[in-house]
């Protein structure tokens, strides 16, 4: 079973009804923010990037990202909006 390795909240600027958490090194990434993201899907993933949708068109959001050791089991992946 994965194990939480690593737990942060964060205050995340939503802006256009989107935010991404990426790589810190923005060059090496083959599609930069915001391209190519689909407007109203709550969840675009991109390598090295994950773009989030919000209902709201400029805000701030609580995150919370955690960091875990392997894919969630079986029973777990119910609790999750998006995989």
């Amino acid at each position: 079973m994965a194990q939480l390795v690593r737990q942060q909240e964060l205050q995340v600027r939503v802006a256009y009804h989107s935010f991404a958490l990426q790589e810190s090194d923005d060059a090496s990434l083959p599609v930069p923010y915001p391209d190519e993201g689909e407007f109203g899907k709550y969840l675009n993933v991109f390598p090295g990037r994950l773009d989030f949708y919000s209902a709201g068109h400029t805000h701030t959001a609580a995150v919370t990202v955690e960091v875990w050791d392997g894919p969630p089991g079986i029973h777990d992946a119910e609790e999750w909006e998006e995989q």
